[in-house]
């Protein structure tokens, strides 16, 4: 399989809002790096400023690695996955590197100089795009309300009540050998009829008998780009440590 720059994976629609190429991207120079950077860092805080988390989250963690990785071994990455949800996660192990496309040797020491700038500012901003969703991710409780022995099926519905109505979602967790807080995790939207409205746990899902969960958020946060991201993760590490209570006590510990 031919490489594909991670600037190109996603040419036709990207989830990011400036490529980890621009780095080395033509022109070389501190002055204009530094203003592309700053636009980008700019667009950080009206995300941040909404408590809005993903994709910019990812992109972040994206340009952090990939500074990190020129800084120390003077190679760029690139991956080939390709992102269709804002949410999706870019694992360490789809993650490839190949040495920085400086040919120039007058180029170098004022690469070197944008790659030190760059790098602070963006740790900076990557730790409080981590601390924002850490802020959303604790304001969540999780409960599991219908059919909890049915929990380790890769299948099953939570629901949030927002914005004074409530949504609901099927789930389907990708099999794999191991369940981890990085499983892939799809969600669609489910529409409640009025009489499953009237009394919901009741009569929702009767025949299949999957898990239901109801989540509650503290704080009306946005639902796309923050709560249902983070609702996912609540549910994949709700089962995870169900499952590790599970086997302990099938081992007698």
């Amino acid at each position: 399989m031919q490489d594909v720059d991670v600037n190109k994976a996603k040419k036709e629609k990207s989830l990011f809002k400036m490529q980890p190429d621009w780095i080395y991207s033509e022109p070389i120079d501190l002055e204009h790096k530094q203003y592309v950077l700053m636009d980008f860092l700019k667009y950080c805080d009206k995300k941040i400023d909404k408590f809005e988390v993903y994709p910019t989250y990812t992109e972040l963690s994206i340009h952090l690695a990939n500074l990190q990785s020129i800084s120390g071994e003077f190679k760029t990455l690139y991956f080939e996955k390709k992102l269709f949800n804002v949410d999706d996660e870019i694992l360490i192990s789809d993650l490839k590197f190949k040495p920085v496309p400086i040919l120039d040797e007058k180029d170098y020491d004022e690469f070197t100089e944008i790659v030190k700038f760059s790098g602070q500012k963006v740790l900076d901003y990557f730790n409080m795009m981590k601390a924002v969703w850490n802020i959303v991710y604790d304001s969540i409780s999780i409960k599991i309300i219908k059919n909890e022995k049915n929990i380790y099926d890769s299948s099953g519905y939570f629901y949030c009540d927002f914005q004074n109505g409530r949504k609901v979602w099927k789930y389907q967790i990708e099999k794999k050998e191991r369940l981890t807080i990085d499983s892939k995790m799809n969600v669609i939207p489910v529409k409640l009829s009025e009489e499953i409205k009237d009394n919901f746990v009741f009569n929702f899902d009767i025949e299949k008998k999957l898990p239901i969960f109801e989540l509650k958020a503290t704080y009306d946060f946005p639902l796309e780009s923050s709560l249902l991201p983070a609702f996912k993760r609540k549910i994949l590490n709700y089962i995870i440590q169900k499952n590790t209570l599970k086997n302990l006590k099938k081992h007698g510990i």
